[in-house]
């Protein structure tokens, strides 16, 4: 795919790995988000962006969440932009993040427990 519009969640991860800019939106009822609001204290919510640092992926949440905000953030990662390149160069990034250099995650938490206890 080009492009995809998703809903936070584990898809934003897959979509990055898969290296396919994306916009992201949610909206939760009023109250889950006044609760949210004050027992979640973090730059974003979106897996891709916090493995990485930075926010490289747009996210409209509640209020934000309008077809006005999500039309030009769409556009600018169908077109040749650099906000399209600087999402594709993280996605790399994030690839190597992730990688586990051909070990199955279960050696890899092996090998951490086995480190710990030395």
């Amino acid at each position: 795919a080009r492009a995809a519009l998703a809903k936070s969640g584990t898809v934003t991860l897959e979509l990055a790995l898969a290296g396919v800019p994306m916009v992201t939106a949610y909206r939760v009822t009023e109250i889950e988000a006044f609760i949210a609001r004050r027992v979640i204290q973090t730059s974003s919510i979106i897996l891709a962006n916090l493995i990485l640092g930075e926010n490289v992926i747009p996210e409209f949440l509640q209020q934000d969440f309008t077809a006005e905000n999500l039309a030009p953030a769409l556009r600018d990662i169908l077109e040749d932009t650099p906000a399209r390149q600087r999402q594709v160069e993280a996605f790399a990034r994030l690839e190597e993040i992730m990688s586990t250099g051909g070990k199955r995650p279960s050696e890899l938490a092996a090998d951490n427990v086995i480190a710990m206890l030395r």
